[in-house]
């Protein structure tokens, strides 16, 4: 689909975007899923902590155990909908399967938060060339 709607970002996009938006107080939607069902948190995040492979969210209500050397692949995707494009942010694994998206919280009929656009915009990212040949052993 070209870089307009999606570029493959540094594995580190995910830690970023946690820590951002935790100092930012902004707003994010988390989707998590299995074969059985999909956990969905939609709010605001405060503690964010690195242990090790892991990065924790440990908040009151919400309680979030990623395993980052899990990740293969994480990219930036914008999708267009009838309220202009939302762009969200994938991580995938070596199977190719997704583990994890995120959104900027908004509700159906208003546009994409301008905070978490600029946010997935300016998260580190792969060389186009990098991402163009296939290879994602840069990071």
């Amino acid at each position: 689909v070209g870089q307009d709607y999606a570029w493959l970002l540094d594995n580190d996009a995910v830690s970023a975007m946690f820590h951002h938006a935790a100092e930012d107080e902004m707003p994010i939607m988390c989707f998590v899923g299995n074969r059985g069902c999909i956990q969905i948190h939609s709010g605001p995040i405060k503690s964010v902590k690195q242990i090790g492979p892991w990065i924790n969210v440990l908040d009151e209500t919400f309680h979030l155990h990623l395993r980052t050397h899990h990740i293969r692949e994480v990219w930036a995707v914008r999708k267009p909908t009838k309220d202009g494009h939302v762009t969200s942010l994938e991580a995938y694994g070596a199977d190719g399967k997704m583990i994890i998206q995120f959104f900027g919280t908004r509700k159906e009929g208003e546009p994409e938060r301008d905070d978490w656009r600029l946010l997935t915009e300016n998260l580190p990212r792969i060389a186009s060339s990098s991402a163009a040949s296939g290879n994602t052993d840069a990071y």
